[in-house]
């Protein structure tokens, strides 16, 4: 029997240690620490945080795994990553078609202009960092320790949660905060989506490659109608876009319906099989 974790102990704030802690290791510190290393040394300083923020993650990653590694089956099993991709591929697809045309309204024509560096970088620290620590570490995290077919459906929203409370700090930085927890709520609805397909098939490396492309056409879109000097989209597009992606928030939990719960919950056991009790 090995000896319980503090963490084993006190879960719920195991859970926000690890999330939080892991967040803020690896974009902010991580972030700070390549902005100042590198970003002197002539880089645009949104790149070297990007840049930071993307090692950062790959070395919290690591230390996750190293950490867990005599009880915990990182690696995805066969047919889990191909899995991944059936369930993200087809919603995710509509979604765009659905977001990107309404941009191609106010751009008048094709809705993606060309980014730089930074904006690539900073899109690849998001789905990376944001990946790593609401899906693989938040949701690993609460599918050992609460994972129960009633608390399966928590469990996405508790992920979905913490990762759109992040985005609150915002109204640090300046944003109205109306603005912030429209923000806050979108990313509530992506964050349930995202964490059912990873109860689903326990695979992170496809949803951090989705969320990159998402963050990449997203700059490219918001360039698009920037160049044309459209500064403010009118306030009907809002309810339009927390519509779709509350459409998305719908998909998570028909992925997460009744009838495969058995099938998660069998999954998660095999995850966690080394894990004492």
């Amino acid at each position: 029997m090995m000896k319980q974790r503090f963490t084993d102990k006190h879960p719920i704030l195991g859970l926000l240690l690890w999330t939080y802690g892991a967040f803020v290791i690896s974009e902010m510190l991580f972030g700070v620490i390549a902005t100042f290393a590198i970003g002197e040394n002539g880089l645009e300083p949104g790149t070297a945080t990007g840049i930071g923020g993307s090692v950062g993650s790959i070395l919290v990653l690591v230390f996750w795994y190293l950490h867990n590694r005599k009880e915990y089956h990182f690696m995805p099993r066969k047919g889990d990553i191909g899995g991944s991709l059936k369930l993200i591929f087809l919603p995710m697809l509509v979604y765009w078609i659905l977001l990107f045309g309404a941009y191609a309204y106010f751009a008048k024509g094709f809705p993606f202009a060309p980014i730089g560096l930074k904006q690539i970088m900073m899109a690849s620290m998001a789905g990376l960092v944001e990946e790593v620590c609401f899906r693989e570490i938040a949701v690993s995290y609460m599918a050992r320790h609460w994972m129960s077919e009633k608390r399966i459906p928590l469990i996405a929203v508790l992920s979905g949660f913490l990762f759109g409370l992040t985005h609150m700090t915002n109204a640090i930085g300046g944003w109205e905060i109306t603005s912030a927890l429209l923000q806050t709520l979108l990313c509530i609805f992506m964050g349930v989506f995202y964490a059912s397909i990873y109860l689903r098939k326990g695979n992170v490396w496809v949803l951090c490659l989705f969320h990159f492309v998402h963050d990449i056409l997203t700059f490219m879109a918001a360039e698009s109608v920037t160049v044309l000097g459209v500064t403010e989209l009118p306030d009907w597009i809002t309810i339009y876009i927390a519509a779709i992606e509350f459409a998305l928030c719908l998909c998570g939990f028909f992925y997460i319906r009744r009838a495969k719960r058995q099938e998660i919950i069998n999954l998660w056991e095999y995850k966690w099989s080394g894990a004492s009790s």
